[in-house]
């Protein structure tokens, strides 16, 4: 059994200032809340998007406190969250994972008492939580770190294990509704959900960062089997699931069984990916998707130049690029495609042509990034032996001495602006209606509703709807 009664888990993130349209639950969180299910008598979560007054939601008595710190976030931010914790719960064990902790982690558990995370995690969960919580002890813990006797200390960090079947998320935790809002802060009634189906991946983009744990090592890709995802998706609600998977097509066969086994079952939802163009190697696999319901597929192309993929270490040529989307341009799915410039060596003219080539491979929308160096990616150290290009040490951004950050922040809103032609617009809002069907009523009416109401936020509004009865929830028992 465990030696804590009751845990709350929380999500820092308040969604100020996010990056995404999309809002996704704390699909972390609730796993490792899922894995204690049986030994953690009450269990709690808290999403700061919605709690806005979570000191007053923590339940009285817990004696365990999950962080889950996914993105970059201030550290003096993060202290001072955790002070506040300690003083509504003192003798409160505080722990955390994520990889901005894991990034932090040896001046989070290395804090005064007062705002000290106890027990850092590094890496995949994987069962390490729950023997943490039935032993009580970190040292017992692979892949964590903390302070003993007024010294740092880290067990070993073991490679990624292939990702586990089960448990699922437990998503009987949330107490608000996750969907899509705008980054003006409109809520569009839509309700989504979010599913990681594999992990890892088995190529050296030179400027990914996801791809390598914290040791440097390269994470196997693995996947779960197609029975377990469809498990999860019969206990997802909503009716838009986007596949969190860094790469979801790497198995055509594997992506096959899991279409059999979606379609047997007579489970029918809308799905969103990420993956590469091998996917259209495969129109017969892709095809398939389509019937099952996969309509919204996004691709890392980031050059069609060669000279420019072999710099990024994409193994692509741009002939590929162009044959794989030939095979699949005509099957019903709305196709997005990542760009990234400001590349060594790539040219003004060269990043204007992105918007004719999405086009005429048959592209639905673009997205563009300036290229930048955020960690120690293999890309830092060919950037700068490059004459003449620096990294801007404030946002990360790649720039040269022809071509500024403003000139390529420039550049990237004339490539939207050439993209985005009228009859792009048109076409590709038309095909997105026809293939994702939304519910254009209900965000018609969040829209005018929200607009009267003076365009307020919608966390604040998912706020005001939990009320008092968050204040009032008691803990979920195992």
């Amino acid at each position: 059994m465990s030696t804590f009664r009751s845990a709350c888990f929380i999500y820092p993130d308040d969604g100020e200032g996010s990056r995404f349209d999309r809002m996704f639950p704390p699909l972390g969180l609730e796993l490792i809340a899922a894995s204690v299910r049986d030994v953690i008598p009450q269990r709690f979560l808290i999403d700061l998007r919605f709690d806005k007054d979570w000191q007053q939601v923590l339940p009285p008595d817990t004696d365990l406190v999950a962080l889950s710190f996914l993105w970059d976030m201030p550290l003096p931010r993060v202290s001072a969250m955790v002070r506040a914790i300690k003083r509504r719960r003192p003798g409160a064990t505080v722990v955390a994972g994520g990889r901005f902790a894991e990034a932090n982690r040896v001046a989070l558990v290395d804090a005064p008492q007062e705002e000290r995370v106890d027990v850092v995690f590094s890496g995949p969960d994987d069962g390490r939580f729950r023997t943490f919580v039935e032993s009580g002890t970190a040292e017992k813990v692979w892949g964590v770190t903390f302070l003993r006797d007024g010294k740092v200390h880290s067990t070993p960090m073991p490679p990624y294990g292939p990702i586990p079947d089960y448990p699922l998320p437990d998503r009987s935790l949330r107490r608000a509704r996750y969907g899509t809002i705008r980054r003006d802060g409109l809520d569009l009634g839509l309700a989504t959900d979010a599913l990681q189906s594999s992990r890892g991946c088995p190529f050296h983009c030179a400027f990914c960062t996801f791809n390598r744990d914290s040791e440097g090592r390269q994470i196997t890709y693995t996947a779960r089997s197609a029975r377990s995802v469809a498990d999860e998706l019969e206990q997802i609600e909503a009716p838009f699931v986007t596949f969190v998977d860094d790469l979801a097509f790497h198995r055509p066969d594997r992506m096959s069984e899991l279409c059999d086994e979606l379609l047997a079952r007579g489970i029918r939802k809308t799905y969103a990916i990420e993956t590469r163009v091998n996917m259209g190697m495969r129109p017969e696999v892709v095809e398939k998707m389509a019937r099952t319901g996969f309509r919204y597929v996004t691709f890392g192309i980031e050059s069609m130049q060669d000279h420019l993929l072999e710099f990024l270490n994409k193994d692509l040529k741009r002939k590929t690029i162009e044959k794989a989307f030939g095979k699949i341009r005509h099957v019903p799915m709305f196709f997005v495609s990542n760009f990234i410039i400001g590349n060594v060596g790539e040219t003004r003219e060269q990043m204007l042509q992105i918007p004719d080539f999405a086009r005429a491979i048959g592209l639905d929308s673009i997205m563009i990034h300036p290229l930048r160096i955020r960690g120690p990616e293999p890309l830092k150290a060919k950037v700068l032996a490059a004459p003449g290009y620096h990294i801007d040490p404030e946002s990360k951004r790649v720039y040269s001495d022809e071509l500024g950050v403003n000139d390529i922040l420039q550049i990237e809103r004339q490539i939207k602006r050439d993209f985005w032609t009228p009859q792009q617009k048109l076409k590709s809002a038309l095909k997105f209606n026809r293939l994702l069907k939304p519910d254009l009523a209900t965000m018609a009416w969040n829209t005018v509703a929200w607009t009267l109401r003076g365009r307020p936020s919608a966390w604040q509004l998912q706020q005001a709807r939990l009320g008092g009865s968050a204040r009032q929830h008691s803990p979920t028992p195992a």
